[in-house]
């Protein structure tokens, strides 16, 4: 069964007949690192096996039968892509043929290459090894037609694969040096546990831990050290208790948050290429590099959390046609600059937009009107505290907590919704900046957008039945970039279409009602 997936074509004379080049194939050390991956999972299960003096019994030897199947069949696998997957890039396309009983063939025109993405995890990287993933930035209704993968080339051959792809030259030119934008400041590190994950990742590290102890039928209770903290953390005081587990999660939050930084933001460059393209490269472990170019940057979001606004510090991501915004902050594409200061963020800003200053940090935003305000006050002040009220009764009319819970909690709701509140309304605000509308919205993570107005491809408006009595609506900017809309949240209806007009000129006002002139 052969299946073929091609790009569509550009509309234009067609091309000349490609260059014979010779099909080359995937690194043969790749049979060894995919079976590699089954040595990590392994480790620890034999090390708790040994540990809980239970490793040569029947269990144990069906569990390392098990897995030296699994390493055989995955081997064999393995040595089935190796010797039916070929690839070669001509003067128009790159070729891909793989499998043995579905056979896929794909070929994308070197015209239609948008970026040319190269990750190398750990193991990859002892052996060698990278994998280029090649987009078209197109997304029909699978994906991975989209895209065009070879995992397993050694890393000489995945920098030249991509340098090929992105320099559109023909094989054999050599690149020009590119320009260096940004590089890691050690100094930015100190912004790392300031993110919200941080003591969620620590909370989910030690649940998992116990879980896993459990399940092995590992006890902690019978060692010596264990018993000793736990009746030292009894013969304190419930404040004192509390006080000192809350110390510890958050030592391990600020470690765990040091360590993830370093793993994901070890060697950072940002790099303009001379073929006009973005070149990123980040990580310690696992190596990434994300090449985009230029001509589908359509702008940037600065999205500042609430520790992060306290220190003027933001992140910076990436509004490109065909890069989404998916994954973790680790293995985002989109994401171009770690926590850094506000200075350092409008400077990349600035250099990634090819601008003399970032439109970000010289907007001046129109505000919303009081209405929105008024609806950010009820669900701070009154929605919320009914919301927290309902559990905190539950709990009352189960005997879990005094009948003066639920006022206290919703006082408290209350007192914390309103400066919120009041928060988020000054946060509102939109305008035009040069070629960029520029968005801002957002409290516990307040988020400013720059688009270019040239990729705007339409306007939506919403109005709920609050908004509809407010006078307010939700406008909606549609673009091919990042999440696919830009929002701007409570905005008057005449003045929301008025901007629009003015930001696209010609799209919205054949649709508008003309306003009934004043009488005299």
């Amino acid at each position: 069964m052969t299946t073929r997936t091609k790009a569509p074509d550009v509309a234009g004379p067609a091309p000349a007949p490609p260059a014979a080049q010779p099909w080359q194939r995937l690194h043969p050390r790749m049979i060894v690192v995919s079976v590699s991956w089954l040595v990590g999972p392994a480790l620890p299960l034999l090390g708790a096996m040994f540990l809980a003096r239970d490793l040569l019994n029947a269990h144990g030897w069906i569990v390392l039968g098990s897995y030296i199947v699994v390493a055989g069949v995955q081997a064999a696998h393995e040595w089935v892509r190796y010797r039916t997957t070929r690839f070669r890039i001509t003067d128009g396309e790159v070729e891909l043929h793989s499998g043995l009983l579905f056979r896929t063939d794909k070929s994308i025109p070197r015209d239609r290459v948008r970026s040319a993405d190269l990750t190398a995890n750990p193991v990859h990287r002892l052996f060698g090894l990278a994998a280029v993933k090649v987009g078209t930035g197109e997304h029909t209704a699978r994906s991975e037609d989209d895209e065009l993968v070879l995992d397993g080339i050694s890393r000489e051959q995945a920098l030249q694969f991509r340098a090929l792809l992105l320099n559109r030259g023909a094989p054999g030119t050599t690149p020009a040096l590119p320009v260096p934008l940004a590089r890691l400041r050690p100094s930015w590190a100190r912004y790392a546990p300031l993110t919200v994950t941080s003591l969620a990742g620590v909370v989910a590290v030690v649940t998992g831990g116990s879980k896993l102890l459990d399940t092995l039928g590992l006890d902690l209770g019978g060692n010596r050290t264990a018993r000793a903290v736990w009746a030292w953390l009894s013969a304190l005081p419930l404040p004192a208790a509390v006080a000192v587990v809350a110390a510890v999660l958050l030592v391990l939050g600020v470690a765990g948050s040091l360590v993830t930084f370093a793993e994901a933001w070890y060697g950072y460059r940002l790099e303009r290429e001379p073929e006009g393209s973005l070149h990123l490269t980040r990580g310690l472990l696992t190596s990434r590099s994300v090449s985009v170019a230029e001509r589908r940057v359509c702008g940037v979001e600065l999205s500042r959390p609430l520790p992060l606004r306290a220190v003027a510090a933001g992140r910076l991501t990436l509004l490109a046609t065909g890069l989404g915004g998916t994954g973790t902050r680790l293995t985002n594409p989109a994401q171009l600059l770690p926590p850094a200061p506000l200075d350092s963020a409008h400077q990349v800003t600035a250099d990634v937009l090819d601008e003399a200053s970032s439109p970000i940090a010289h907007a001046a935003l129109r505000g919303h009107p009081r209405p929105a305000l008024r609806r950010r006050l009820v669900r701070g002040c009154l929605l919320a505290p009914a919301g927290v009220a309902a559990p905190a009764g539950a709990g009352v009319a189960c005997g879990v907590l005094p009948w003066w819970a639920v006022p206290l909690v919703a006082a408290v709701t209350a007192g914390l919704g309103y400066p919120l509140a009041r928060d988020a309304y000054r946060g509102l605000g939109h305008a035009l900046v040069g070629d960029y509308l520029v968005v801002r919205h957002g409290t516990f993570v307040r988020r400013t957008v720059a688009l270019r107005r040239d990729r705007i491809v339409g306007w939506t408006g919403r109005q709920s039945y609050a908004q509809r009595r407010a006078g307010l609506c939700t406008l909606t900017a549609t673009t091919a970039a990042g999440r696919g809309a830009v929002r701007i949240p409570d905005v008057d209806v005449a003045d929301g279409l008025r901007f629009a007009e003015e930001a696209l000129p010609g799209l919205i006002g054949p649709f508008r009602v003309r306003e009934p002139a004043p009488s005299r």
